[in-house]
């Protein structure tokens, strides 16, 4: 398998959900796979990324806050394949 990339999110958190949606296809297209981690049950990632979510991570680094940038996670994918 590619590259795993981490997204920390939230239950019912739109911007998170369209985070998702929008990363699927370059994820199909890199063969790359995302991890989801619910931020909710852990009091350390609460605090740490609480009103940023969604937050995109790909190898340790933080990819995209907010929104996703399409070509730079394009970029990484290529990079780290």
């Amino acid at each position: 398998m590619g590259v795993e990339l981490v997204l920390y999110s939230r239950e019912a958190c739109g911007l998170c959900d369209e985070m998702l949606a929008q990363l699927e296809p370059l994820l199909s297209q890199h063969g790359a796979s995302v991890r989801v981690v619910d931020i909710a049950g852990d009091c350390e990632l609460m605090r740490r990324f609480g009103v940023r979510i969604p937050v995109l991570f790909c190898q340790g680094e933080i990819l995209c806050e907010g929104h996703l940038d399409s070509d730079l996670v394009v970029q990484s994918l290529r990079h780290y394949r």
